[in-house]
C-alpha cells in the first residue's frame, strides 16, 4: 500500500523517526554484502602494515578535511 508525502508529513515526530529508522534498516540490508576474498586479503594486508608502522597512517580528521567529508 503506497504512502503519499502528505500522509508522511502528517505523522508526528516520533512516527517520522520510526519510519526513517525502518527505511534505513531496509536500505542497509539491501546493501549488505559479504566481503570477497580479495577484499579480506587487502584489509588484512593493510592492518598488518599498520601494526608494523602505526605512525604511517593519517588521522580521520585529515582525511575528512582533504576530501570534504
Amino acid at each position: 500500500m503506497p504512502v503519499t508525502m502528505q500522509e508522511i508529513e502528517q505523522l508526528d515526530t516520533e512516527e517520522k523517526i520510526k519510519l526513517a529508522e525502518k527505511l534505513w534498516e531496509s536500505i542497509e540490508s539491501d546493501r549488505s554484502q559479504p566481503l570477497t576474498n580479495v577484499q579480506k586479503e587487502l584489509l588484512e594486508k593493510r592492518l598488518n602494515e599498520h601494526k608494523l608502522n602505526p605512525s604511517s597512517g593519517k588521522p580521520w580528521t585529515a582525511v575528512k578535511n582533504k576530501y570534504s567529508l
